[in-house]
């Protein structure tokens, strides 16, 4: 699990995961000391590595993985630091993973959970995953990193989380290449935990005939790495995974809308929009260290 200046709420979910794990790898990436002071009083079976500087999402994974692999293990779940889970999160994502590879073999590279989500009211919704009605897993739909279930042998096969992403897209460019060296990737059918993306909210607007509207709001620095990181995904796996470059180019168009039209700062969002499009035509990547403050 990777943190950085988690909050309350997080610090209650990464209390689930230690309470449900055999043993949980905490990379910090560099959070205040008022943040540290919370992780490191947390009880259980846990290992809490802490990052002098923000080396990223990626990064984090890389590192916290190798750290359980220095402690022996071969099999590794992957978390976010807003995934609440329950006490029959990891058996049961077990004996999915159990039955997906009765009939996938070798081929099965990953699984992934299902999700609800969790709104900044605290009110809990469904998540825009579809269910899989009738099975324990559906293959070939994407996937988030948090909840994910890897084994050692598959993740040498694969390779370590690409680091110059920094964050976002960093699992999505991780299961094409997964799929890119013969692997399926599969995800559980129903919710096996709560997940926090952004801080979703609910909005009504006159031009929807009421409907209620899901926003994720991100910092503009956020909307940075998700437009330019997604401009060098697309660039590599256009061609091998065109509908799946789609879907994803659909979903940060709509909310790259949304977030200018709702989020009451349109300036900062433009900008991060522009330098996000400047920087992925100049090839640049890995943590953005601009003059101009997103």
């Amino acid at each position: 699990m990777v943190t950085y200046n988690p909050d309350d709420a997080s610090v209650e979910c990464i209390r689930t995961i230690i309470e449900a794990s055999a043993h949980t790898v905490i990379i910090d990436n560099c959070s205040s000391e008022q943040c540290m002071q919370k992780l490191r009083q947390l009880q259980g079976e846990k290992t809490l590595v802490e990052n002098t500087a923000n080396t990223g999402v990626a990064a984090g994974l890389n590192l916290g993985i190798q750290t359980a692999m220095d402690k022996g293990y071969q099999w590794f779940l992957l978390f976010d630091q807003d995934t609440k889970v329950f006490p029959a999160t990891i058996p049961s994502l077990i004996r999915v993973y159990a039955d997906c590879f009765a009939e996938l073999g070798e081929k099965l590279g990953m699984l992934g959970s299902n999700f609800y989500h969790l709104l900044e009211d605290g009110a809990i919704v469904d998540g825009k995953v579809p269910l899989c009605h009738g099975k324990q897993w559906s293959v070939g739909d994407l996937i988030i990193t948090s909840g994910t279930i890897i084994s050692l042998k598959n993740f040498k096969v694969i390779g370590s989380f690409r680091e110059d992403f920094f964050i976002d897209h960093v699992d999505h460019e991780y299961q094409l290449r997964a799929v890119h060296r013969g692997f399926l990737v599969a995800r559980t059918a129903l919710p096996l935990m709560i997940h926090r993306l952004g801080m979703l909210r609910t909005k009504r607007s006159f031009w929807v005939f009421g409907q209620k509207k899901m926003l994720s709001f991100y910092p503009p620095l956020r909307r940075y790495y998700q437009i330019r990181n997604f401009i060098v995904l697309a660039r590599e796996y256009e061609k091998e995974f065109p509908s799946i470059i789609c879907y994803i180019r659909k979903s940060i168009r709509r909310e790259t809308v949304r977030a200018l039209k709702y989020e009451g700062q349109f300036s900062r969002n433009l900008m991060s929009v522009l330098l996000a499009l400047r920087h992925s035509q100049r090839g640049v990547t890995g943590k953005y260290n601009g003059s101009i403050a997103l």
